[in-house]
């Protein structure tokens, strides 16, 4: 049965809706440290020991480029995320909270090196950390503000199973199916989060800059998984991993189906999942292979071509077959 979903409220506000908070963090900062240049000191003191004494510096030349890309950079990565989620307020809240405390760090690196004679007098006071969280509830609350009375909401009508007969096999001859599915999504916020981790490593250390290589890694890692039907039933891997592998043996499946689903809404978001008596691999929304386990669950991977690998699975458990064959026929 296909029916049409009402469009998610907001859906085109959404990359705006977040983008612009970075935008006009940027112009503050920009702003601030062209005024206070005259007064910076060459280097200036970017990074603080638990004393509040500085103990790590930057070029003047270098701060600019640096503090924009710790604005711009996180800013990109929520306007990549807005295009591919549906949590909207969620997104929002995120976003927002996270570019008050960002934009206060750049800010205050510049207002307390104004005036210094050298960087090494630059000191961080202790009201400093609690103000830079106190900001982030702040920017979070206007999250919610700007998004209130957006919901997501439920469509018309879910999209009903699409089915097709089982496909079927005569004796000793057995058939494949693969397919590799890419998430968009997880490998653009990788790759932003792998360039963030690199740029600000020089201004804060390599505290936050190797958790931020470390989360892209393995975004862009996690960010692509190819499914086989086949004699020993479904098969999920990652596509650049020889582990973990996933695999669901026929003796396991009652019946596959394809059915398209939210990521979100259905899930609870990207990756591998257990949500409400269903796990999988999930990768985007939209079209998936689901199969009915013989323990009542569902195990969900999405993948394009989903009713052919439903098809061919079908066949297989009701032929009740999982030994070799001397032949393969591709799906």
């Amino acid at each position: 049965m296909n029916v049409t979903a009402r469009p998610t409220s907001g859906s085109r506000l959404r990359p705006l809706l977040v983008g612009i908070p970075y935008l006009l963090s940027s112009a503050v900062f920009l702003t601030v440290f062209l005024v206070s240049r005259p007064r910076l000191p060459d280097p200036i003191a970017t990074h603080f020991g638990d004393s509040g004494h500085a103990d790590g510096f930057t070029s003047q030349g270098a701060l600019l480029p640096m503090g924009l890309a710790m604005l711009l950079l996180p800013g990109a990565l929520f306007v990549v995320l807005a295009y591919v989620i549906d949590a909207v307020r969620p997104l929002v809240l995120t976003a927002y909270a996270t570019v008050g405390p960002l934009c206060y760090a750049n800010v205050r690196v510049v207002m307390d090196n104004a005036g210094a004679e050298t960087a090494r007098d630059v000191r961080l006071t202790l009201w400093e950390v609690p103000a830079a969280l106190a900001l982030a509830a702040v920017t979070g609350g206007i999250g919610l503000l700007v998004t209130r009375g957006w919901q997501q909401p439920a469509p018309e009508a879910r999209i009903g199973p699409k089915n097709r007969p089982g496909l079927l096999l005569h004796p000793g001859e057995t058939a494949f199916w693969t397919h590799a599915q890419r998430s968009r999504g997880l490998g653009i916020a990788g790759l932003t989060l792998l360039v963030a981790g690199a740029t600000i490593i020089p201004l804060t250390g390599f505290g936050p800059g190797v958790v931020l290589l470390s989360t892209g890694l393995l975004f862009g890692l996690f960010s692509g998984a190819r499914s086989t039907v086949d004699r020993h039933g479904l098969t999920v891997t990652m596509l650049w991993l020889p582990w973990p592998r996933l695999r669901i043996p026929l003796k396991r499946i009652v019946e596959a189906n394809a059915r398209d689903i939210n990521a979100f809404r259905d899930m609870g978001g990207w990756g591998y999942r257990i949500n409400k008596g269903r796990s999988g691999v999930v990768l985007r929304s939209g079209e998936a292979l689901v199969v009915q386990l013989a323990n009542g669950k569902e195990f969900v991977v999405t993948t394009d071509d989903a009713a052919t690998a439903a098809a061919l699975l079908n066949g297989l458990v009701e032929r009740g077959s999982g030994h070799a064959a001397p032949t393969d026929r591709r799906g």
